[in-house]
């Protein structure tokens, strides 16, 4: 069952002139922010940098991407699990997916070597406007993850170092209207691998998420929104205080529906933060290479906790034993 209970999901502005460290209203968002991880496992976040036009040149670049030949599309490959193109299928007939993945938004050429498959004549519009998006999107990122330490009471020193080993990859999706035999399934209900998932849409409805309470709820689809999700990893890194928000796409407009997300990964070791182990909350979870998390996920989901969990001082691994 769903309903349009958006107000369950708070909001954050990090565009708020006195949302600044050590201030009244900085501390009121992260709290803020660290109740709605606990319950729910997200939140919005406003922020005018991304501009009207800004977000309406993005989507159309999107839609241009997607326009390309499927062959073209293909060309994009990755090493890592989940950060390729992924075309429609007869079991999501509706769902289309492109990623560009890097590690320094600051740099523009991971942006530009993929816009250079997608048009070998070069596109120098996608390369600055995407580049631009991503730098902002990680901004917020980074500013929430902030938020987030502070409200664990953290040191400064611990998010500089997560922020210092965190790359990113920027998704594009796109959603066809179902025709009359067609299931309105977009994309079945999951969790991401991510610490934090952004994503930001065109104004169309779709995206839902599931509370605490098992209620499944509409996303307020408005452009100058950003849905932050909690995902996987910072479950882990939070020892359980924070949940991973499960979410899935039920396409209920007939309107063609584009959205876009900034993925977060560590290029280090996911691991729980050592403060947030107590007696009420001993560690459950070994540290672990991000990417080799996702790929064990990819390849054998139904085995994932025999992945995550510790047991005895150790932990299993595809049927063998590591040392804790």
């Amino acid at each position: 069952m769903s309903s349009l209970i958006g107000s369950q999901i708070p909001v954050i502005d990090l565009t708020d002139e006195n949302l600044k460290p050590g201030s009244e209203k900085w501390f009121s968002a992260s709290q803020l922010m660290r109740g709605a991880l606990e319950t729910n496992g997200c939140f919005y976040v406003m922020s005018s940098k991304v501009s009207t036009e800004l977000h309406h040149s993005v989507l159309a670049l999107m839609e241009e991407l997607f326009d390309l030949p499927l062959e073209t599309k293909k060309q994009k490959t990755s090493d890592k699990p989940y950060h390729g193109y992924y075309e429609r299928t007869p079991r999501a007939p509706l769902y289309e997916s492109v990623g560009i993945d890097f590690d320094d938004p600051i740099n523009n050429e991971a942006i530009q070597k993929y816009a250079n498959i997608m048009w070998p004549t070069g596109h120098d519009h996608f390369c600055e406007t995407i580049n631009l998006y991503a730098k902002l999107l990680v901004e917020m990122d980074q500013t929430a993850k902030r938020l987030l330490f502070d409200a664990y009471g953290l040191e400064k020193r611990h998010c500089d170092s997560l922020l210092e080993s965190t790359s990113y990859m920027l998704r594009g999706f796109k959603y066809l209207v179902p025709q009359n035999n067609e299931n309105n399934l977009g994309l079945h209900a999951h969790t991401d691998v991510t610490y934090f998932t952004i994503l930001h849409q065109n104004n169309v409805k779709g995206l839902q998420v599931k509370l605490k309470s098992g209620e499944w709820i509409d996303v307020d689809p408005s452009p100058c929104k950003f849905l932050f999700l909690a995902g996987d990893a910072l479950k882990i890194w939070s020892n359980d205080r924070i949940q991973s928000c499960q979410h899935q796409i039920i396409v209920k407009e007939k309107k063609k529906r584009l959205s876009v997300g900034l993925f977060s990964f560590n290029n280090k070791k996911v691991q729980t933060q050592e403060e947030l182990v107590d007696e009420d909350h001993p560690i459950r979870y070994k540290s672990f290479d991000h990417y080799e998390y996702i790929t064990f996920r990819k390849n054998f989901p139904s085995q994932i906790s025999s992945f995550l969990l510790l047991h005895d001082g150790r932990m299993t691994l595809n049927g063998k034993d590591k040392d804790k």
